[in-house]
């Protein structure tokens, strides 16, 4: 596994993610910028700590897996990316001392899709660095 892949993989997750999120988020009491500011601070420390991580273990999982099929492969990597964000988003949760607002789905449904967001943005971005640096090397 190559860690300054997935290291430059984080950040350019967490440039993407600012402004996708930003631009889902903006509207006419908040602008643009001020989303830009609030997903930088919030989203930075979730990525880094929990997207990273889930995202190694992840990878190191998929490895250990023999796919006969390579689209088999990258839907099953893309669909883990998903609940790893899902779950990432209630590690947040749980560290945040939500307590049994967890259980409520609505509550919670907005930023688990964020979460799921993030992760599939991290995966993409991941796949594509991969094929970059494949090309690379020849």
């Amino acid at each position: 596994m190559n860690m300054g892949r997935k290291l430059m993989t984080t950040v350019l997750t967490i440039i993407c993610f600012t402004l996708a999120a930003s631009l889902i988020s903006m509207n006419e009491s908040y602008s643009f910028d001020f989303y830009i500011v609030i997903y930088l601070v919030y989203a930075t420390p979730l990525i880094l700590l929990i997207g990273l991580p889930l995202s190694i273990l992840l990878d190191y999982l998929l490895i250990r897996i023999q796919f006969a099929n390579q689209v088999l492969y990258l839907s099953t990597r893309i669909l883990g990316y998903a609940c790893a964000g899902v779950i990432g988003m209630y590690i947040y949760y749980v560290l945040m001392g939500a307590g049994e607002e967890i259980l409520n789905f609505k509550e919670t449904l907005v930023l688990t899709l964020f979460g799921v967001l993030a992760a599939i943005l991290f995966v993409l971005i991941d796949m594509g660095l991969e094929f970059l640096l494949k090309i690379r090397r020849r």
